[in-house]
C-alpha cells in the first residue's frame, strides 16, 4: 500500500508540475533551455543527453517511467502519421530491409516498425537507456548498441533513421555524421523546420532545444551548406504540425527520404 501511495503522490506531482508549465510563458521556458544547453555545451554528447533524460527536461509520460524522448516520439498525431508513411515506404523496397535506428531513444516509435524491417540496429549514446531497452524490447529481437554517431563508425545497413536528432546537435556534429551516411542506400530523416520562410542550418550548440525554438526560427537542411548532402533523390513522404501543449503550432515535423547510393 505504502508503494502505491508513493505513486499515487509521484503521479499528482507529475501531473501537477506539468499543468504548471502551460502557464510559465514560452519566452521563460526558452531561456531556463538556453542557459541549461550552454551550461552542457563544452560536455559530451553523452553527458549531455543523459542530463536531459535524468532531469526529463523533454517531459514524463505521467507515470514512472525512467526515460522518456518527448511528445514528438509519443503524441499519436506526430507518431501515427509518421509510422504509417514510413512503413509504406519500407514495403514499397524488393524485401525487408537492414536498418539502423541512430537516436532510437526510449524506442517507442522504433517498436511500431520493427516488423517491416529484416535485421535491426538501434543506437543511442546513453547507456542507461540502451541497458533499459534491451530488457523493455527483448523481445523483439533489436540489436540495441550504445554508440557515439558523431565519433564512432556506424553500423552496416540498407536503411537509417535519424528521426528528430540532428536539431538537437552542433553543425560539426551534424556534419561529421552526414558525411558517413553514404554507406546505406536510404536516409529517412525527420526534422522540426519553422511554419513560415527561414533560414537553414542556422548554427547552435548541442542542447535540448532545437533551432525553432526561439530567436533562431531555423532548421536543417541537409542538402544546402555547410552539408551539401549528394542524393540520387528525395521524396516528402509526411509533414505534420508540431504543437506545443498550450495548442500553439509553431512548426512542422517534415520526413524525406533520400536515396544516397
Amino acid at each position: 500500500m505504502k508503494t502505491q501511495d508513493s505513486l499515487s503522490h509521484r503521479t499528482l506531482f507529475q501531473r501537477t508540475k506539468k499543468l504548471i508549465k502551460l502557464f510559465i510563458p514560452k519566452s521563460m521556458l526558452l531561456w531556463r533551455a538556453k542557459f541549461i544547453d550552454r551550461k552542457l555545451s563544452k560536455q559530451s554528447p553523452q553527458q549531455v543527453f543523459s542530463y536531459i533524460y535524468k532531469r526529463k527536461m523533454w517531459g514524463n509520460d505521467g507515470q514512472a517511467s525512467d526515460f522518456f524522448s518527448g511528445p514528438g516520439s509519443h503524441n499519436p498525431q506526430v507518431v501515427g502519421e509518421y509510422i504509417k508513411a514510413v512503413s509504406q515506404f519500407l514495403e514499397t523496397l524488393p524485401k525487408k530491409p537492414n536498418v539502423v535506428d541512430l537516436g532510437c531513444g526510449d524506442f517507442n516509435v522504433g517498436k511500431q516498425l520493427r516488423r517491416f524491417c529484416d535485421e535491426y540496429i538501434a543506437c543511442d549514446v546513453v547507456p542507461e537507456l540502451i541497458e533499459r531497452n534491451k530488457k523493455v524490447f527483448h523481445d523483439l529481437n533489436v540489436d540495441f548498441r550504445c554508440l557515439d554517431m558523431i565519433e564512432e563508425n556506424l553500423p552496416v545497413g540498407d536503411v537509417v533513421f535519424i528521426r528528430q536528432v540532428f536539431q538537437h546537435l552542433s553543425n560539426e556534429q551534424i556534419l561529421k555524421v552526414a558525411n558517413k551516411l553514404y554507406q546505406y542506400k536510404f536516409l529517412i530523416l525527420s526534422e522540426s523546420l519553422p511554419k513560415d520562410d527561414f533560414t537553414p542550418n542556422i548554427d547552435k550548440a548541442v542542447g535540448g532545444h532545437t533551432r525553432i525554438d526561439g530567436d533562431i526560427k531555423s532548421g536543417i537542411i541537409l542538402t544546402v551548406p555547410p552539408f551539401n548532402l549528394l542524393l540520387k533523390s528525395e521524396r516528402i513522404i509526411c509533414t505534420v504540425p508540431d504543437i506545443l501543449p498550450n495548442n500553439c503550432h509553431y512548426g512542422n515535423i517534415r520526413t524525406i527520404v533520400y536515396q544516397l547510393n
